[in-house]
């Protein structure tokens, strides 16, 4: 994975991609961007339709130290996608700066579905952890209920992120 920092505007070469550096794990970030990970902030993610265009759409994002982790209904448009195509890219936004802001690039690793024997558990899990997140509830209460709706937990491998902003 690389951590690249875009040049800030007034500065020579302003909004390229200036410094890049190796690194190990998402706890590499700085804490003035893990924090984009670890507050309510909704991400734009995109993937890739059958067609080759791009969907976009606005998601819920938890993350451990290795992978940032998506949770959606088996069967809708962004997990067919991630299950045919499983390169992903998310913009995280400040809400309060949009001038401050993180993009990461990545591959799906693992999914794993809320009705798998095994470890399906840990699908619902994640979705409840969001929800408690983002809406401040234990359980997370948007199923939809006129189907048997099932949760799918990605794992993102980040490749490529990308800072914008006062890092500290």
């Amino acid at each position: 994975m690389e951590i690249g920092r875009v040049i800030p505007p007034g500065q020579d070469g302003a909004f390229q991609v200036g410094e890049r550096k190796p690194a190990g794990s998402l706890s590499d970030l700085p804490v003035s961007h893990r924090r984009l990970l670890d507050e309510a902030v909704t991400a734009t993610m995109a993937t890739v339709n059958p067609s080759g265009t791009v969907q976009l759409t606005p998601v819920w994002v938890g993350a451990d130290e290795t992978h940032v982790l998506l949770n959606s209904a088996r069967g809708r448009l962004k997990d067919r996608n991630l299950r045919a195509r499983p390169q992903v890219s998310l913009l995280f936004i400040d809400p309060t700066n949009p001038y401050f802001w993180m993009s990461i690039a990545g591959d799906v690793d693992e999914i794993v579905d809320e009705d798998d024997p095994q470890r399906g558990q840990e699908a619902t899990d994640s979705i409840n952890a969001m929800s408690k997140l983002y809406l401040g509830q234990d359980e997370y209460p948007l199923r939809d209920q006129s189907v048997q709706e099932v949760r799918a937990l990605y794992r993102v491998k980040p490749t490529k992120i990308v800072l914008f902003g006062d890092v500290s």
